[in-house]
């Protein structure tokens, strides 16, 4: 029993921090007990909502948004987060309302908010209508990068090319430590067929920034190009960052020994990027894993390959998100992102994860 007094503040402050933490269920419980003492509070239900999206709860999270708009008609932060559950449970034209009520409301000009949306639309591979919010965010905020970053990834998806290098430059010019549009850059350009220009831009990131294997192994290829016939130097720092992407996992995740067998005619998910590794590392050996005894199921390899992450606080389905979008805005090649058998499959396709018969 708690015998300290809470106020609305003080439980949406504390829920805060537990979702910070990655403690979804201890957040979820602190915000329903403040919606139940303090029911007139809109901002605890909008609270709410947004920790339900992130236990993928649609159903739960769309209710809570909703019954803070009952109390707000034009609460912004309801309004966004409403779309997005409506969005999941496929109700996309009651979704772009949402979204265009919030337009109607005056806040065109609130980049963080038209970065939300649009960034919500793009995971949902809805990308004229995301082009339309970051435009806007980028025309919001002259200084920020991350829209016009986003925004080219949006173009790029859209087959404008030129566009979107320019959103990708633009993007540098506002922020050049912004890696992420330098890497994007970078592999635009290396599609064109630039390769030595690709390679300058690859060449501005740090190698602790760098976090995906496709455009390491780009990289390592153009060093090997470009630099002096027998000289590895170069590509040793690359190499190690693979093998620290590449790293074993806590025993307690297992993910490479203990992927899925006997699962829908798949006897095992032996490895990633099938022979990349061997290509770096002469005589290594890439393991035909096998794993008889434990099975999972689709849903448990792909919290295993969360866990094993860069950012393993992330729910399953923001994992699934922002995966797919990488893999998409780097290969062109979509990655559902809502069903993890359809994950894993297409990502297997993708070349990004070997599926052994």
């Amino acid at each position: 029993m708690r015998l300290e007094f809470w106020g609305p503040d003080d439980y949406d402050l504390n829920a805060q921090k537990r979702y910070e933490a990655g403690e979804l269920d201890a957040a979820i419980q602190i915000l329903r007990e403040g919606t139940a003492i303090y029911p007139e509070v809109a901002e605890l239900r909008v609270s709410l909502g947004y920790t339900e999206l992130a236990r993928e709860e649609f159903a739960w999270a769309r209710r809570a948004f909703a019954g803070a708009l009952r109390l707000e008609p034009d609460h912004e932060d309801a309004l966004v987060g409403l779309g997005e559950a409506l969005l999941k449970l496929g109700e996309r034209s009651r979704a772009f309302r949402a979204f265009d009520r919030v337009l109607e409301l005056g806040f065109s000009e609130d980049a963080d908010l038209m970065v939300s949306i649009g960034r919500i639309l793009l995971r949902e591979a809805l990308f004229e209508r995301a082009e339309r919010f970051l435009r806007l965010a980028a025309d919001a905020d002259p200084n920020g990068a991350e829209a016009p970053t986003d925004l080219g990834s949006v173009l790029q998806q859209l087959d404008r090319l030129d566009e979107a290098h320019e959103w990708f430059e633009r993007a540098l010019r506002r922020d050049p430590e912004n890696h992420d549009a330098r890497a994007l850059l970078g592999n635009l350009v290396y599609e064109a067929g630039d390769r030595r220009a690709a390679l300058e831009h690859f060449e501005g990131i740090p190698t602790a920034a760098l976090w995906d294997t496709l455009t390491i192994w780009r990289i390592v290829e153009l060093k090997r190009a470009f630099e002096e016939p027998g000289s590895e130097s170069g590509i040793t720092p690359y190499v190690s960052r693979l093998e620290e992407l590449f790293a074993p996992m806590p025993p307690a995740d297992q993910l490479i020994d203990d992927l899925v067998t006997g699962l829908a005619g798949v006897s095992d998910v032996s490895d990633f990027a099938p022979g990349q590794m061997d290509m770096f590392r002469p005589g290594a050996e890439r393991g035909g894993r096998q794993s008889d005894e434990r099975r999972q199921d689709w849903e448990g390899i792909v919290q295993a390959m969360c866990r094993s992450s860069a950012e393993p606080e992330r729910t399953l389905l923001e994992y699934m998100r922002d995966t797919a979008r990488r893999i998409r805005v780097l290969t062109g090649i979509r990655i559902p992102d809502d069903d993890p058998e359809a994950f894993l499959k297409a990502s297997a396709t993708a070349g990004v994860l070997h599926i052994a018969d």
